[in-house]
């Protein structure tokens, strides 16, 4: 009896009151291993590739019956009318002055990003290299007005902070509303989980309301190029994973065929009656299925995200910055304002 006592009473001598070393101990071993299972589901859930087909080479086949291509038909050009449109349009930007006023001397032309936090570190990525873009129009002015955690539900809302953090910024950079003239817009609904195509609708919506919002607010903006999100497939969060990273393009190149297709609350051209929106076109097509083309295109490797697989790491906001140059350096309804006449000639 007295050998079967001892063992029991040291048990509860034992356990009874634990020391603190011993408590913190138990923690830090359960906060590594959060962490270690965190970094293993990170790598699991990384895909190089989804299996998807970019827009841009979908073409007239379909995706759940939504035609590829980014312009109607399948195709990734604009329309002959739309396209000689926007050539006109951006031919009319000119340097203004703060009242709006054409003001070739001193003027300047407000060229703003509007969006997310991807939209924001890859317009900063593009605007730190801007001292290096040959025959930049020196009357161009670069403004971030993207801004992080607010995805396209909040910019669409009239009376979200977005709106006066944006007042500020444009401020700062010495730009008023009138001189304001070409926008590049690209967004996405964050935990977008509504399946196709109503997930792509309800995005297209909230560009319509951004842009109508736009438009209400700089009285000359004349042109905003939209951009669909970057791949998704190597996300670790549920913020915008695939396939709706991808479907994410549907919503512009559906709310693009509106307005080409002449729908009145989206009007830009003053002969058709009241103008309601500025003219819209795609800006850089920045989706690729990963690694999928490796070796012969462009893609998206798992060292262009941050640890989320969501946001882009400097190598991916470099890339997105590329592609927005070489847009913006060959596209001809952007040449005649974003580069000196000299380069245009």
């Amino acid at each position: 009896m007295e050998l079967a006592s001892k063992p029991t009473k040291w048990i509860n001598l034992s356990f009874k009151r634990p020391s603190w070393w011993l408590i913190l101990l138990i923690l830090l071993l359960g906060v590594a291993g959060w962490l270690v299972c965190r970094q293993l589901t990170a790598v699991q859930m990384g895909q190089p590739t989804v299996g998807l087909t970019p827009l841009t080479e979908l073409g007239s086949d379909t995706y759940h019956g939504a035609q590829g291509g980014l312009y109607p038909g399948g195709s990734n050009e604009r329309p002959s009318a739309h396209k000689e449109a926007g050539v006109e349009i951006a031919k009319e930007i000119r340097p203004l002055a703060s009242d709006g006023s054409v003001d070739e001397q001193n003027g300047k032309i407000g060229f703003v990003a509007v969006g997310m936090s991807n939209t924001s570190m890859e317009f900063e990525a593009f605007a730190d290299q801007a001292d290096e873009i040959p025959q930049l129009n020196p009357a161009v002015v670069l403004v971030d007005g993207a801004q992080h955690s607010k995805a396209s539900q909040f910019v669409a809302n009239p009376n979200d902070e977005y709106w006066s953090v944006l007042t500020e910024r444009l401020t700062d950079a010495g730009l008023s509303d009138a001189q304001v003239q070409v926008v590049w817009l690209k967004n996405a609904r964050a935990r977008a989980k509504a399946p196709f195509p109503v997930d792509a609708l309800l995005l297209k919506n909230d560009l319509r309301e951004t842009i109508t919002l736009l438009h209400e607010r700089f009285p000359n903006l004349k042109i905003v190029y939209l951009s669909s999100r970057t791949y998704g497939g190597y996300a670790t969060i549920d913020l915008n994973p695939e396939p709706h990273a991808y479907q994410s393009a549907f919503a512009v190149k559906w709310l693009i065929e509106e307005q080409i297709e002449g729908d009145a609350g989206l009007n830009f051209n003053s002969n058709n009656g009241s103008v309601t929106a500025p003219w819209l076109s795609w800006g850089p097509y920045l989706w690729a299925d990963g690694i999928a083309n490796e070796g012969s295109g462009f893609v998206w490797e798992q060292s262009d995200f941050s640890y989320d697989g969501t946001h882009t790491s400097p190598s991916g906001q470099a890339k997105v910055a590329g592609l927005l140059y070489y847009f913006l350096h060959t596209d001809e309804t952007a040449v005649p304002w974003f580069l000196t006449t000299e380069e245009t000639q």
